[in-house]
């Protein structure tokens, strides 16, 4: 099994997340289910390739782990963040998970999104319940879709940007733009020109460009440099930042640190100081908890780049 978390626990974290501070992740989908299988996905290959709605995790059990993960918490998170093991909004009851996390009144929801399923009305009206919602775009004509993203059957760019033009009008809360750009795929002047343009078609509040951090689904995929990133935000005419890295750290708290640890990578691999961020300890600290892990089997490295990332097992 590749990325994911396991069949029964739909939350992770909180996690010091790059956009949205310390974040509660929920993960409506297990094992990874995805209307792409993106070359770039640091969660691996996607096990279930599809553009079809249906029916994933109970709502019910959704809420009931939130709710006792919150109270577990020695600080509320910033963000309830719906990612995880896919893409959200292929789980048909999107919208009354939104509403029963809101009706917590705990934090501010987010959902990360791939945005190829946003031409749905259906779709557009759950994702406008959410206060932030962040779809991505990484290209614009199919070739290049094809080649980076790997869509499933009936999946088209083209019908991509009319849907999030769409979600636009939909969302009375903030909509930020990610694009990932990967080095020799979609960072060539052609397609950074048809997807300037169709960010300005969009309209989001923000541009938000990464890259390739962690391992990838496709070894050899490669980062575009800092420089670069720095020099093609310039470009749109729309306010435009390249990620940082999280600067918010968790906070110690109740509950086996061990375990999150474990949890928390099987979705993510995260480096050493992702991991103190994430637990709130120091360097030395986390790289004891780390060796234990690595000792224990329930942790393995990846190299990717000069770093080095661990994965739960």
């Amino acid at each position: 099994m590749s990325g994911g978390g396991s069949a029964d626990q739909a939350v992770f974290g909180p996690v010091p997340s790059r956009r949205l501070g310390l974040s509660l992740g929920v993960d409506l989908l297990w094992p990874k289910t995805c209307t792409l299988d993106c070359v770039y996905c640091e969660l691996g290959p996607t096990n279930q390739l599809t553009a079809r709605r249906g029916v994933f995790r109970d709502p019910d059990e959704v809420l009931a782990q939130v709710a006792e993960r919150l109270d577990q918490l020695e600080r509320p998170p910033d963000f309830i963040t719906l990612a995880g093991s896919g893409e959200p909004t292929l789980h048909q009851d999107l919208g009354r998970v939104l509403q029963d996390l809101k009706s917590l009144g705990r934090a501010k929801l987010a959902v990360l999104t791939n945005g190829t399923l946003t031409p749905d009305p259906e779709v557009r009206r759950a994702l406008a319940l959410a206060d932030v919602v962040v779809p991505s775009l990484d290209a614009v004509s199919p070739d290049v879709f094809a080649r980076i993203n790997r869509p499933a059957a009936g999946v088209h760019p083209e019908e991509i940007v009319e849907g999030l033009i769409a979600l636009r009008e939909a969302v009375r809360g903030r909509l930020w733009l990610e694009v990932l750009l990967v080095a020799g795929i979609n960072d060539r002047e052609a397609e950074l020109a048809r997807i300037i343009a169709a960010a300005e078609r969009i309209g989001p509040d923000r541009v938000q460009l990464n890259t390739v951090v962690r391992p990838p689904a496709v070894s050899g995929v490669k980062a575009v440099g800092g420089r670069r990133l720095a020099e093609i935000a310039e470009r749109f005419n729309l306010d435009c930042e390249v990620i940082a890295e999280p600067t918010v750290r968790a906070r110690p708290e109740r509950g086996e640190l061990a375990a999150e640890v474990v949890e928390m990578t099987r979705r993510r691999p995260c480096t050493i100081d992702d991991l103190a961020n994430m637990a709130g300890l120091d360097r030395r600290r986390t790289k004891e908890l780390v060796r234990r892990l690595l000792k224990a089997g329930r942790l393995k490295t990846e190299l990717h780049g000069q770093q080095i990332f661990y994965r739960g097992v």
